[in-house]
């Protein structure tokens, strides 16, 4: 693991959050009963990946992450270029408060940057069901099976990629920010109705969201935009060769790989 996780992971110092206890779970020689014991929802699958070697690590969860999304030839190479950047994939487990159980993540350290990325369980299946039910809408497959990946996901101490039950909250918030502004939001001279955005990452303190568009369909199904919190602006998406520019995306799997290339996505 870089430098910065080992910081960002230290015990009662440093930033928020001020951990109580942290356990890399490659560098203990816990059983399956006592890990689970500790941390209630650590999978079973991640348990077996700490005892790996390094290298494995890295390579069977690129090989995990592969089978799981769709294929994109766009994202493809760059996932294949991010999994060779890391140095370490590992299992943490943490908590803030001593009487509270540990909580599980796999953390991706990043070689060069000294950047890392966090991922949080992957979700059940009664949670996107009840999702389905309560979004009216067809959601893009491989941001369904992200979900069998990681349910909750971010770089560094951020968890920007929203967790399945936070996103109809999160909607709502969509929906009254787009009342707010002070001007009508449009997107290529149509107004924007809010109940066709379905966001899923946060820009944390910008109110400023990646939505799902249902009124673009670039491909055989929805594309994204930047929603911006701060000038109420929805990406422009006139020319497709600036889609990526502004933000705008024609398959999550091909914003999730922009993501990963440690880009800044708030314009």
């Amino acid at each position: 693991m870089n430098s910065l996780v080992r910081e960002f992971f230290k015990v009662g110092s440093g930033e928020a959050p001020h951990f109580q206890e942290v356990v890399f779970l490659s560098e203990t020689r816990l059983s399956w009963e006592e890990a689970s014991r500790k941390a209630p929802d650590l999978p079973r699958g991640w348990f077996e990946l700490s005892s790996l070697s390094t290298e494995d690590r890295i390579e069977f969860t690129r090989d995990f992450w592969l089978d799981r999304l769709s294929f994109n030839p766009a994202a493809y190479p760059l996932f294949i270029e991010f999994f060779d950047r890391l140095d370490d994939v590992g299992v943490v487990l943490s908590r803030t408060r001593e009487d509270e159980p540990l909580t599980a993540e796999i953390v991706y350290s990043l070689r060069d940057s000294g950047s890392f990325f966090r991922g949080q369980p992957p979700a059940e299946e009664r949670d996107l069901q009840d999702l389905k039910r309560e979004i009216p809408l067809t959601l893009p497959r491989d941001y369904l099976r992200f979900f069998k990946i990681h349910n909750g996901f971010g770089k560094l101490s951020e968890m920007g990629l929203l967790k399945v039950e936070d996103i109809v909250e999160a909607r709502e918030r969509v929906s009254e920010l787009l009342l707010k502004a002070n001007h009508p939001v449009r997107s290529s001279g149509r107004l924007v109705d809010p109940g066709a955005l379905v966001p899923f990452y946060e820009a944390i303190g910008l109110s400023s969201y990646q939505c799902f568009y249902a009124d673009w369909y670039p491909g055989s199904e929805m594309g994204n935009v930047y929603l911006s919190g701060i000038d109420y602006t929805i990406s422009e998406r006139s020319e497709k060769k600036a889609w990526a520019e502004n933000l705008a995306f024609a398959t999550f799997s091909e914003w999730l790989a922009y993501y990963l290339q440690g880009m800044n996505i708030s314009p």
